[in-house]
């Protein structure tokens, strides 16, 4: 995940922070004035969103992730730390911002992780 998203960081940066991100530059507008294009708009977002909250869940399920970890709303998280440092990237033409948010995501994330200790426990 971290990976994933430090490669989307170098990215930006390559392209100077400029754009943003597709999707988002596209929904600002339609959201609030055409209700067709803002239901369409949820639909991508909710595509994006898709497989991050099947991987955690799929983590969870292996007992690799906390029970107690509310994958919807750590999805939902990380997508808006990608939107929401993108278009910050973009405005001050650095992927500082980006970058900052979604490891701020992705550390908590990572705070529902089941030790190792944990899960050989859990296991043998």
């Amino acid at each position: 995940m971290r990976e994933r998203c430090d490669k989307a960081g170098s990215r930006q940066d390559t392209r100077g922070c400029e754009g943003g991100c597709e999707i988002g530059s596209l929904a600002s507008e339609p959201a609030d004035s055409d209700q067709s294009a803002r239901i369409r708009l949820v639909s991508a977002f909710d595509r994006w969103e898709g497989p991050v909250r099947s991987g955690l869940a799929r983590m969870q399920a292996r007992g690799e992730l906390s029970e107690r970890a509310d994958i919807a709303a750590l999805a939902t998280a990380l997508l808006a730390a990608i939107q929401g440092g993108m278009l910050l990237s973009q405005v001050r033409r650095s992927s500082t911002a980006y970058r900052q948010a979604v490891s701020a995501v992705i550390d908590h994330i990572e705070s529902h992780l089941v030790d190792a200790v944990t899960l050989t426990d859990r296991v043998g």
